[in-house]
Formats: C-alpha cells, structure tokens, sequence
C-alpha cells in the first residue's frame, strides 16, 4: 500500500497501519500490541528487542545498527524500530521476547466457596516494572508481577514523561496502565479499595495530571498526594501515600512504613536506599528527622537498555561463578532452548564483580589480561564487536559483554556512590556511623551483597550491615490497605523531612566522572 505502514507479522497475520508523524516505528508498533510484555530499552538503540526487516523504504541505518548488525543484515533490511520514524513502508516484525507475568497464589484456594467482600489491591507502580498484591485484612492471598504496561513509550521517567507532555498522550500512557488493572481484578474478584504507590512522575502520568514541572527545572510536583484519587476504568477509588519531593515518592513513604511498621524496626542512624530506573534515598537520623534525595540511574539494574538485558524471569541469568571450563551461569530457571537467555541486572553485577576479581576487568571497566590461569583463558575471549571490545561470555549462545555496557554499569554505580556520599557528608557521618544499610527496590529483591562491595557500589565496612529488603514499596502498600496508624504516619513524614538536591550541584558532573570507577570514592 502506497500510503500505509504494512506490517507482516511472524505469526502470517498482516496490519495494516497509519503513518505517523508523532510517533516512531517502535511506538506505533507497541500501540497496536506488537510489543506487549516487551523489554524494550524505547529509544536507547540498545536492546535490538524492537528490531523489524524493511521489505521495501529501508531507512539509512544509524549507527546504534551498524554496531549491533552485520553488514548482511544491513543490506537485508533489519533495522531497530525505535530509531525511524513510522513512515510508509512494508516491513517483517519477527517474534519478540516477551515477559510473562508471573502469578503466585491462587485465590480460590483461600475462598473456595466466595469471595470476601474486603478484599483491597495494592500496587507498586515502577518505572520499568509493576508488582501487586490483593489483600484481606492485611495479609496477601495472590500477588504478581510483570512489566510496567507504558515501557514501550519511555525506558525511564525522562523520556515517560517527554512523552506524557501532551495530554492526549498522558491520557494514553494512564489507560495502559488502568485498562491492565481493570483486567487484573476482572480476573481475580472485585475490590473495595485500591492502594497504590510509585514515584511521582509515574503517579502523575496516572492521575493526568500536568507533569511539566516534573520535566525541567526547577522541578516542582503537579500534587503531592497524599490522598484519594479517582482512577475512572470503573476502578474503586485509589489511595496514594504522600510524596517527600519531586523524585522521592509515595514509593520511598511507602517504604519508611515498611520499615517502622516491621517486627523489626532498623535503629538510626540508617540509609534506606530504593533503587530501580530512580535511585531514592533515605537517610534516617532519627525517628523524628530525615534527609532524602534521588539521582537518576536508568533502567540498566532493572535488566532493561543493555545488549544482553533482560528482566528477572525464566530463562535469565542471575549470576555467573568462573570454572575450569570457563563461565557458568545461574538461571533463574532453565532456559527456553529457543530463545537468548540474556542476564538480569543482578547477574551484570555478578558477572563484573567476578571479572574484577579474576583481572580480567580493571577499576577503569578495562578489558586485561586475567590473574589466575583460569582468567587468563577467559580473558583469551576478548575480541572486537564493530569496532569496540567485547568479551565473549563463551556460552554458546552468541552473548557478549561490550564496552558499552559496562560503561552502563559504571554510570549507575557512580550514581549510587555519588548519593550515598552525599547524604553522608550532609550529616557528617562516616560510613562505620551507619547501623544498617537497607536495599529496595530492583536491587534489593536479588543483588549478592559481596558484589555491591567488590563493584564499588558500597564501602568494604557496611557489607556486614547491609541487608536487601525486598520490595518495601509493595509491602508498605499491604500495610496502608489495611492499617490507619500507618496512614497517619505516613502523612507524618513531610513535616520531618528535609530535600537534599544533588543534580543542580555546580560539582555534580565532576564528582560524578570521579566515581565512574569500579571502586566506592569517598
């Protein structure tokens, strides 16, 4: 068709689409569901997950394709949607990698007979990923998680809310969201309340509220929360705990409630530390005073944006150990025979961790030459991928780690280290004056404690105190379904809270290139 997008599906089936101007190929595409449950890194030119074959109008390939594709495929047409526009063309859109949400529990198992009438649904609204839990009076009777349905238009909260400048396009980024939720209580029985937390861009975008002040700055949020909100899809209203500043969110309240409303309640002074596409921090100096701050990290922790990423799930590595006979990876179960595995964050950390430790990854991120005779035949395996170095993980599944993405890893250590200073050097503490470390978030879930240390994420003297706590904003949510001293402590929080801004620093950049090195910079 002359003036149409047609697109010849793996499966036979063929869409015929409107150009777009607004949109790129990739978005076009991920709206009329030809990406849903994909990982995509949405505009990166990183995760080749939106790759398509132009049959006939093949743009000019850029260079984020001349390094991920050989000359061959090139000339055949493949391309990665997400960097041309949605012009008219024909084009192939083979198999995706889609994330299968993962369920656990079964309702009827509780309630064999009928359902309760005081069953609550709390969400945890990520950037990159959405868990949830329905509830009664407090305890979890099914819960799942799966990718955040909006990934597709935006990989973080800059480009989500770029996006989401337009209201018609807030509105379609809100009902992604809704529409999925209507389908998860359709699916598993009625409510009579919502909770749901997340950071403020991710909320904001929910509620279509004007996000401009979340996108340039001086930053400033469109509401603070705190409150009810109607989220229409014939949805129950939703309570939302208040957030403590522009990036630090009802996630972060929700996971100081987690955190004060545990059996065990962590003694201050602690660093309470959510790391996902955001990293949100905490410092706690007393029940009665805190100091927060945010620093944009990226998706990379979440398995999202780096050439063999992938989200926790079937299939994926989750961490490498160095044998005789080289790399052995762990799945977190056994791979589809079919597909790439690919590597979690977490597993991107263990695998750096071990090459530091092996000399086969310098405190730079340079390749070398190996210390162990072991090393040194892994080390044999650094070749050239399109012109950079790469090591081949040699796992007879074409998986290699480019220079590129350590230097992803890097810039989301060098974030994190630059925060933990900085809240320490506000109070004037030491890292030894913490009692406890506390890790949410994507981190916190799956991360070796070891490797934090040996990557330079964290000093040497708070590995023995560092804990992962899972995902508190999930848990903290159960908490505010069913408790109202919660609530009213979580409204609490504001007046006790003091903003620590790193970004707008004259000296942000310089310390931050200082700890882009695989070793914590006090």
């Amino acid at each position: 068709m002359k003036n149409n997008l047609t697109v010849n599906v793996h499966d036979g089936n063929v869409l015929e689409l409107a150009p777009s101007s607004e949109l790129n190929l990739a978005q076009r595409l991920f709206l009329n569901g030809a990406f849903s449950g994909v990982p995509l890194c949405s505009g990166m030119g990183r995760c080749a997950l939106c790759k398509v074959k132009f049959e006939t109008c093949a743009p000019t390939p850029l260079k984020e394709e001349l390094k991920n594709f050989s000359a061959a495929e090139i000339e055949s047409g493949w391309r990665f949607s997400c960097l041309h526009k949605a012009e008219s063309a024909v084009i192939y859109l083979p198999k995706p990698e889609r994330v299968v949400p993962k369920i656990s529990g079964n309702i009827l198992d509780k309630f064999a007979n009928s359902l309760p009438d005081n069953l609550s649904l709390a969400i945890d609204l990520g950037t990159t990923g959405m868990q949830w839990a329905f509830t009664v009076n407090g305890e979890i009777v099914i819960e799942g998680q799966e990718l955040n349905p909006q990934i597709g238009l935006g990989s973080e909260v800059m480009s989500r809310l770029a996006f989401a400048g337009k209201p018609e396009q807030c509105k379609i980024l809100s009902d992604l969201v809704t529409t999925r939720l209507a389908s998860i209580i359709e699916q598993t029985g009625p409510v009579k309340e919502i909770v749901i937390t997340g950071n403020p861009s991710m909320i904001s975008i929910l509620a279509q509220d004007n996000v401009e002040g979340l996108s340039r700055a001086p930053y400033s949020l469109p509401n603070q929360c705190g409150k009810v909100i109607n989220l229409g899809q014939n949805l129950p209203q939703a309570y939302v705990p208040v957030h403590l500043a522009p990036f630090v969110g009802a996630d972060i309240t929700a996971g100081i409630v987690a955190l004060n409303f545990s059996n065990v309640i962590p003694e201050p002074p602690y660093l309470f530390a959510d790391l996902g596409t955001n990293g949100e921090f905490v410092l706690c100096l007393s029940p009665d005073e805190y100091i927060v701050s945010s620093v944009p990290m990226g998706p990379a922790l979440e398995g999202v944006g780096l050439t063999n990423g992938r989200t926790a799930g079937p299939g994926a590595i989750s961490s490498f150990t160095l044998t005789p006979a080289g790399l052995s990876p762990s799945f977190i179960s056994e791979p589809d025979k079919t597909g790439s595995p690919g590597i979690t964050g977490t597993g991107y950390l263990s695998l750096c961790s071990l090459l530091l430790k092996s000399g086969v990854l310098t405190r730079e991120g340079q390749f070398s030459k190996g210390n162990t005779p072991f090393a040194a035949r892994l080390a044999r395996n650094i070749t050239q991928a399109h012109g950079s170095p790469a090591l081949d993980l040699g796992l007879n599944s074409e998986l290699l780690l480019p220079a590129s993405d350590i230097e992803e890893i890097l810039k989301v250590k060098a974030a994190f280290n630059l925060a933990m200073t900085a809240l320490l050097d506000r109070a004037g503490l030491s890292p030894s004056s913490l009692n406890s470390l506390i890790l949410g978030g994507a981190m916190g879930q799956h991360v070796n404690i070891n490797d934090l240390v040996t990557t330079g994420f964290i000093p040497a003297e708070t590995g023995p105190i560092t804990r992962a706590a899972g995902n508190t904003s999930l848990v903290g949510a159960v908490i505010l379904t069913n408790n109202k001293n919660a609530r009213d402590f979580a409204s609490s929080l504001p007046a006790l809270t003091s903003v620590l801004e790193l970004a707008g620093g004259q000296d942000f950049g310089q310390k931050f290139l200082e700890r882009m090195i695989f070793q914590y910079v006090y």
